[in-house]
């Protein structure tokens, strides 16, 4: 693996695939084509995100039934689930990104990401089978406890969101920046801010708490959360690989210090790397 700067992350096997295109061959080449996906971005996976919001607070308040028996019903929530896993893991790893360059300009994979991302969630959302009655109903003190977790769950990814630097979730900016002449950042900084100095993936612990929260005890429920508990697992392991390999040391070191997914101090591990950068000018 070739040295990098420890602090800094050059994203160089998208960027060297990107230089290499001629401009050629190019699916989205006018800012009508940017634009265009950039509306998708926020239609279908803003709309996606809020669906499965919805679906977690609520159970399956809109769903088509088709009349399954219970091992259908099971088995297509499963497929559904599956759809999203793989989608989701296909899109963020690096050699598909590589791939994607040949047809699609790296500036366009958020937004294209987050609209397969949220197309996938709202079939997962609108196609749900759901199986049966409640098998527990909870009290209301449990009913509203349950509320204020999910509350708390949210302001800590809204805080999350927020520590990664300017908030873009559907990938939009760099779509948008792609025909304002304005170009993207050669290298990312390895930053630790916010909820981050208590675990390194406090937003994937945010979506855990949010589906466990749920006040909908159900068989497909109990699916849904069990796959989607085990992918997010999973999700981070794989994720750790890349990031281990563009950061080297530096991302090594902070998973010594801190844990992937659960506090175990109530004490931030880390210092606050603003903080820091403060400190030393």
């Amino acid at each position: 693996m070739p040295q990098q700067d420890p602090e800094t992350c050059k994203l160089s096997a998208v960027a060297e695939a990107q230089a290499a295109q001629d401009g050629g061959g190019q699916l989205i080449s006018r800012k009508t084509g940017a634009l265009i996906l950039v509306a998708s971005a926020y239609v279908l996976g803003g709309g996606g995100m809020l669906a499965w919001l919805g679906f977690l607070i609520l159970g399956p308040w809109f769903s088509l039934d088709f009349g399954f028996a219970a091992f259908g019903s099971l088995l297509a929530d499963t497929l559904l689930c599956l759809l999203f896993f793989i989608q989701h893991s296909l899109m963020v790893r690096r050699r598909f990104r590589v791939w994607l360059t040949r047809s699609v300009r790296s500036e366009f994979h958020g937004a294209l990401y987050a609209s397969a991302s949220g197309g996938c969630l709202l079939l997962l959302t609108f196609l749900w089978q759901p199986m049966g009655a409640a098998w527990w109903s909870p009290p209301a003190p449990v009913h509203w406890s349950m509320g204020a977790l999910i509350l708390a769950a949210l302001a800590v990814g809204w805080w999350g969101s927020r520590s990664l630097g300017a908030f873009d979730a559907l990938g939009v900016k760099p779509a948008l920046d792609a025909f304002d002449g304005q170009k993207q950042a050669g290298s990312v900084p390895f930053v630790v801010r916010g909820p981050y100095r208590w675990v390194r993936h406090p937003l994937y612990l945010v979506s855990l708490v949010i589906i466990w929260s749920g006040p909908v005890f159900t068989a497909d429920r109990l699916l849904h959360n069990l796959l989607w508990t085990i992918w997010i697992v999973i999700g981070a392991k794989l994720e750790e690989k890349d990031l281990v390999a563009c950061f080297g040391a530096a991302y090594r070191d902070y998973q010594q210090t801190v844990p992937m997914l659960i506090p175990k101090s109530i004490q931030p591990l880390v210092p606050d790397s603003h903080e820091r950068s403060i400190d030393n000018d």
